[in-house]
Formats: structure tokens, sequence, C-alpha cells
């Protein structure tokens, strides 16, 4: 198996457990992840997104065999394009995440646009997170709103070039998804009322990627809606590993 969706590093709102590369890998190897893509939580908060890169791809240097890095940058930063060179080029990062509600700005204003071309060109997919942690149960000094199933159709459709990944929830079976947005899976609901088997018949096996939210959520509730869906097998393993590590070219 292999999660795309777990980050490391302090929250400032509350204690986080499996903050370390370390705690976090013997975690997800404890339920059978072989691999995991990993973000910077540090790089939501600091003034320059790239020094929490910096120590992200330090701390998991003794885990690449396992953690696959994803760029957090925040494209009002005069450098970020070049940031974004650096982390695929030199640090070996394969993806990049966007957060505008931590950043503050909006993917319709233009902001992000030299960002998301050169991930393009670099042919790395782009993670959008609907959000980080449930907006209803926020601290003060968070966003007071989710990013919006709304603002990432829109970008799908200006930028078809590039691969993005909805996570964190969002998305709605009476949508249409653009054929360049792949969704993860942790926050949609009920192992049971197969939510995920109403997705995967909607948009393909293919498109839909296992993850935990980890260490913000725990694994299980991920690892039962991908166990109780009615789904043959075939697609499972798909959305298990196949296809993140196809578009992260593992």
């Amino acid at each position: 198996m292999f999660d795309i969706n777990t980050a490391i590093g302090h929250w400032p709102f509350r204690r986080l457990p499996r903050r370390s590369a370390g705690e976090l890998r013997q975690y997800l190897h404890s339920y059978g992840v072989e691999g995991a893509a990993v973000a910077s939580t540090p790089a939501l908060f600091y003034m320059n997104s790239q020094d929490a890169n910096l120590e992200l791809a330090e701390e998991i240097a003794p885990h690449r065999d396992f953690f696959v890095g994803v760029a957090t940058l925040n494209p009002g930063y005069a450098a970020a394009v070049r940031d974004l060179d650096a982390c695929v080029e030199k640090l070996g990062f394969r993806a990049l995440r966007l957060s505008p509600c931590y950043h503050n700005y909006n993917l319709a204003d233009g902001t992000a646009d030299a960002l998301l071309a050169r991930a393009g060109e670099l042919g790395i997919p782009v993670l959008l997170p609907n959000e980080i942690v449930n907006y209803r149960q926020r601290h003060w000094m968070e966003p007071n709103q989710p990013l919006g199933m709304e603002s990432v159709l829109a970008i799908c459709a200006r930028f078809p070039q590039v691969t993005f990944i909805g996570t964190e929830g969002g998305y709605s079976l009476s949508l249409t998804a653009p054929p360049n947005l792949c969704l993860e899976m942790s926050r949609y609901s009920s192992c049971y009322g197969q939510v995920l088997a109403g997705m995967v018949q909607k948009l393909g096996a293919e498109r839909i990627l296992f993850g935990s939210g980890a260490p913000f959520k725990e694994i299980e509730p991920s690892l039962l809606k991908l166990h109780h869906c009615q789904i043959p097998d075939a697609q499972k393993e798909l959305i298990a590993g196949g296809n993140a590590r196809r578009l992260l070219g593992l």
C-alpha cells in the first residue's frame, strides 16, 4: 500500500502524535503501508515555505526508501518557481502541494499560475487539500472555511496539462470531474454506505488514491473504507497504491 496524504512536523494549534519521519513510518508500516507521500506541516506557516521543505528533506533523508517528498510552496513568495525547481531537481521531491486557505490567496486570482505552469512542465502532480483540519473545530487563527470544490474544478479547467489530486474531501458525486482531477479518499464518509464504490463507478478506479491524512487522522477509517468497498480486487489494488506510484513516477 502507498499513502498519498501524510505530513510531518509541528502543528501550532494542538499537539499531534507521530510528528517525526521515524514515528510516522513505524505507524504506517504497522498497518501494511509500504510507502507514503509526505509534506511539511510547518510549511503552511513559515514566512518562507522553502525553509520547511529543506527541513523535510533532511528529516526524510534516512527514510527515502519509504517517503516521497511533497513540496509545499506559497506562490505569493517571489522565489516560489525557483524553489519548486530546487525541490524537484535537488531534493528529489515528486509532487507539489498548494494551500490557498493557509497562504491567503485565491486560485482564481492568478497568484498560483506561474507555479502551476511550472509543475505542468515538470510533470508532477499538484495536491489541493480541501482542508487540513475540519474547519468546524478550528482554532480561531485558522481558515474559517474549506477551499471548496468549485475552485478546484475551475483550476483544473484552466490547467488541463496539470494532474491535480484533491485531498481531504470536498467532491460530491453530483459534480462532473475533469479528466485531470484525481481524488484522495480519506475524508469520504461511511465504509458501509459504499460512498467510495460510488466514486469509483463514476470516476474510474484509476483516479482514486488511498490516503490516511496521518498524523491529523488515524489510518483505520481509510483502511475500512477500502476493505469494505464492493469493487473488484484489481481496482482495490490501483487505489491502494498503484495509482499513486504511477502519478509520482515511482
